[in-house]
């Protein structure tokens, strides 16, 4: 469901992704080629990210909130990745 919600909430940003759906424990094997997760607080528990790798976390509280999701999304795509945007 969260896919569903970020992906109609990023529409509205001018850059391109690619996203993909997995369980909490299971993110290490995205790692070599993910930059961005959406994981719920509820999991962060089990995933060990490093901002220092490129490796950026968005913690969900409410996976309903897709606007809010979108936005952080867009707010660490714009600091870090900015040759990413269609300007």
């Amino acid at each position: 469901m969260l896919q569903t919600v970020v992906k109609k909430a990023l529409a509205k940003y001018d850059f391109s992704f690619d996203m993909e759906h997995t369980a909490a424990g299971e993110v290490g094997g995205f790692t070599d080629w993910a930059d961005i997760y959406a994981i719920s607080k509820k999991l962060l528990d089990v995933v060990s990210l490093d901002p220092k790798h490129g490796q950026y976390l968005i913690p969900i509280e409410n996976i309903m909130d897709s606007e809010s999701i979108g936005k952080q999304i867009y707010d660490v795509v714009e600091k870090n990745f900015p040759h990413l945007l269609n300007k």
